[in-house]
Formats: structure tokens, sequence, C-alpha cells
């Protein structure tokens, strides 16, 4: 029997629009993690947020061995930040979250989610910038009358990049002045620091969390490390931020400012 024209059909109970996954380059379950991640992002009001791994489990339906493998790729992408802390009130521990809307932002980023000849990147591209002035105004009130995000995150790596040359030649020229605990074989001449932008990712993401004094410190000890052959890292400042497999800290750089405050005073007056 046809229904008449005038009947009202009951709404869709479905989940899943079909039609918009089609124009994704996510995998279903991908899909629901980056979903979850944004929306939680946005209700915790663009600041980090904790997310147990029952919790994840029992809200996606998603094992914990497939949602490390996309945790893991979201990090890739650049979007997403991850680390363990202490547990508020708590003297457990349980894994943090942080979505980087200003990197949603990007085409690069874009469209690795989003079909490129879709009607759908527009879409995502205007909702994420939106919700990413709306985080620059969460995270820098005072700034928000002063210079776009970006302007500012530049005037931050810009900042900490010469902190680094600064500190990396000092080092280099007490070492050739036989100042560590080393005797010079070779002469150091004064360097200039260029970073990746994996890299200025990496301390833009250590001075929200530490400060650049923090930074500054645990670079001091790191380089003098270097210098006298304790420690001979490839590359120089992707040692300095690498991060522990399993908890996400940046394992080094910690070690780094631990040994600053046991082995570095001034005499006392």
């Amino acid at each position: 029997m046809k229904a008449l024209e005038t009947d009202e059909a009951p709404a869709c109970p479905l989940c899943t629009n079909v039609l918009r996954v089609h124009d994704y380059l996510l995998s279903p379950d991908e899909l629901i993690i980056f979903d979850s991640l944004v929306v939680k992002a946005i209700s915790f009001h663009y600041k980090r947020f904790f997310y147990s791994q029952k919790r994840i489990e029992k809200e996606t339906r998603v094992k914990r061995t497939r949602y490390e493998a996309i945790i893991k790729k979201f990090e890739e992408m650049g979007f997403l930040q991850t680390y363990v802390d202490k547990m508020p009130n708590s003297e457990g521990q349980i894994r943090y979250f942080y979505v980087n809307f200003q990197k949603l932002t990007e085409e690069e980023v874009l469209t690795k989610l989003v079909r490129e000849k879709s009607t759908l990147l527009e879409a995502m591209r205007a909702y994420m910038e939106y919700h990413a002035d709306e985080e620059f105004k969460v995270l820098c009130p005072s700034a928000v009358k002063e210079k776009p995000k970006k302007n500012q995150e530049e005037k931050r790596i810009e900042e900490i990049r010469e902190m680094l040359e600064k500190t990396l030649n000092e080092r280099r020229e007490m070492y050739n002045k036989g100042e560590l605990d080393i005797k010079p074989t070779r002469k150091l001449h004064p360097t200039t620091v260029a970073l990746t932008n994996q890299q200025k990712r990496g301390f833009l993401d250590l001075e929200t969390r530490y400060g650049i004094e923090s930074i500054h410190q645990a670079f001091i000890a790191y380089c003098d490390e270097v210098l006298e052959g304790v420690c001979k890292p490839k590359n120089l400042f992707n040692y300095f931020l690498t991060r522990d497999r399993f908890h996400r800290d940046y394992s080094i750089f910690i070690n780094s400012l631990n040994s600053y405050m046991i082995k570095y005073s001034s005499p006392l007056k």
C-alpha cells in the first residue's frame, strides 16, 4: 500500500550518514575516533582533557590495539598530542589529549581526512577555522585583539630558536676554552640553528607544558653531555625531543632537566 503524501515518516534512527562517509579518507573506526576527539575537545573548551582506556572502548567499541594505532596516526598528522600525567585529586595516572584545531585548518592535514574534490572539504575547513578561532580566544585571551594565532606561534618559536642558538654557541665556546669537563680536541665555531616544522611543533608543545626557562635549563645540561661525549645523538634536536614510546613524555628533555637541577648551581655570595 502506498503511504499518503500527508503521512510523516518516523525520524531516522541510523547513526551514520553513508553518503558523507564516502567523502572521508578515514576508515570507519578512524572516523569514529576522530569525531569523538573533536567533540570532546570542544566540550572541554579546547583545553586538554583526559580519556581513560576503559571509557574509550565503552564509547567507541574500538579495542585498544586498533585504538593505539589510530592515535599514533593522528599524532603523526600533527593535530593531536597525547601524554600521561596525574589524575586530578588522585595519585593515579591517566592519558591526556589535546586537539590542535589550528592544525586542522591546514590544507595538508585536511586533504588527508577528506577527499580533495568533495563538497565536504570546504565545509570541514570552515568548521575547523571557526573552532581554531574559538580555541585561540580561550587559550590566549590577551592576544585576541593583537595578532592571529599563527603569528603568535611564529613569534614564540623564534624566541625559542634564538635561545637555543645562543645557548648552543655559549656552550661550544666554553668547550673551546676548556671550561667543560673534557679537554677540547678541536675548535668549534659559532653555528646557526634552523628547526624543521616537526621540531618547531615539539618545542612549542614543550614551551606550553613547561615554559621556555625549563627548556633553556634542560638544553644547557643536554649540550654539555653532547660536547663531553656522554651523549652522541645523530640529530641534536630530534633526540632532545624524543618521546617515550608508551607514556609519550619527552624523556630526554625530562632527564636533562633533572640533570640540570642536580649538577648546576651558582656560588653563594
